[in-house]
């Protein structure tokens, strides 16, 4: 049996009551007591040290049946701001929120070298640039995220990040004495599972698959990320779909995102059309042209999709997958051809669906995640 003092009692029961009045946006005392099971004078004593606080605002409620109007409790948005940065092959894309997760100001830039004290150096002058012109606030910046493409070991040191060929790099640690700021790093299919279930998909277990040059899959079970044994989970791009397939930079052949990563659809895609590249930009565009080698392309990807999707389904019985991809954007329909290739009488699970956040998700999950720390909360649900 758990047991706990005082403080800890007190600890839980502002987080609850936190939760509850971002969750509900404003919320009144009475509502807020009957929504939590805490007492009147739980709740006010409470009240009390979060507008002290300057975490929680008070606003009159202009429709009354009777008598005194009711005062309305919220989150005080503007107390601070957080910045979220997503660390990607060839750009760095920052954005700035406020407490409620609102985008305040954001940036993308490319970025042409792959060296970490290059990228570190354009990182850090961005970083000091947002501290001088943040708006005034109690608390500035409370936090910085990054989401790295690769792999982040759970004392968030960089282990390998994958196209850019870092190697066991300590990119917190320097970033702290920099700035001396609260500072999260780690593997961006995670952050960007965080801001899908903080936006739009309140699901006890959800499952979010990142689509681009790679493949990689977040996790989040009984509402938590799962990372795995040292922070590892999720590499399922390297899942062995096709025996005996194409050799992989991992080391083994026939990795899942050699057949199904929007890197292979466009590669694959220019060779049919005899040209050196083509973008997600194209593939829209030939789409809405109803281009035949683009549709017949899809169909077949579809299926490399489905097989590992299948897989990943019959592993945790989600309740719900969302699928983060640009080139699945540009052919929505996809997602209805992926469920008709799930044929399995195994392949249980909620729904499919197609992200709403796009390139934004894993910056804004490292900005949930740095939010949730500073406000001491394990949940930040802005959906309803």
């Amino acid at each position: 049996m758990k047991t706990g003092d005082q403080t800890l009692i007190k600890h839980l029961n502002r987080k609850i009551i936190l939760e509850t009045i971002i969750h509900h946006k404003s919320i009144s005392r009475a509502q807020l007591s009957k929504l939590t099971g805490l007492n009147k004078a739980t709740i006010t004593s409470q009240i009390v040290e979060l507008i002290n606080d300057g975490l929680v605002v008070e606003t009159v409620f202009d429709k009354s049946s009777g008598g005194r109007k009711p005062l309305l409790l919220s989150l005080n948005h503007c107390a601070g701001y957080a910045i979220g940065i997503e660390l990607d092959v060839d750009c760095i894309y920052i954005i700035v929120t406020d407490l409620s997760g609102r985008i305040v100001n954001k940036k993308y830039m490319n970025v042409n070298t792959s060296s970490y004290e290059r990228t570190k150096k354009v990182l850090c002058e961005q970083i000091r640039f947002i501290i001088k012109n943040i708006p005034v606030s109690r608390y500035g910046i409370v936090g910085i995220g990054i989401g790295i493409h690769g792999i982040v070991d759970k004392n968030e040191q960089i282990v390998f990040a994958t196209h850019s060929n870092w190697r066991n790099v300590d990119l917190k640690s320097e970033l702290l004495e920099e700035f001396h700021l609260p500072v999260h790093i780690d593997n961006n299919t995670n952050l960007i599972a965080s801001a899908e279930k903080a936006y739009y998909a309140d699901a006890k277990n959800l499952l979010c698959l990142t689509v681009s040059t790679g493949i990689g899959l977040g996790i989040i079970i009984d509402h938590e990320i799962f990372r795995g044994f040292n922070g590892f989970a999720g590499e399922v791009g390297h899942m062995i779909t096709h025996i005996g397939g194409l050799p992989c930079s991992c080391g083994n052949n026939g990795c899942w995102e050699k057949y199904a990563s929007e890197q292979v659809f466009l590669s694959r895609l220019a060779e049919i059309k005899h040209i050196p590249s083509c973008t997600v930009e194209d593939v829209q565009r030939w789409v809405g042209e109803k281009d035949q080698e683009s549709i017949e392309l899809f169909a077949q990807f579809s299926k490399e999709l489905a097989i590992g999707l299948n897989n990943i389904i019959n592993t945790f019985n989600p309740e719900t997958i969302i699928i983060n991809s640009e080139l699945i954007g540009a052919y929505p329909q996809i997602i209805e051809d992926i469920k008709r290739h799930m044929v399995s009488s195994m392949s249980d699970y909620g729904n499919i669906l197609h992200s709403k956040l796009g390139k934004k998700a894993c910056a804004l999950g490292a900005s949930i995640e740095m939010i949730k720390r500073f406000l001491n909360i394990s949940q930040l649900q802005l959906s309803h």
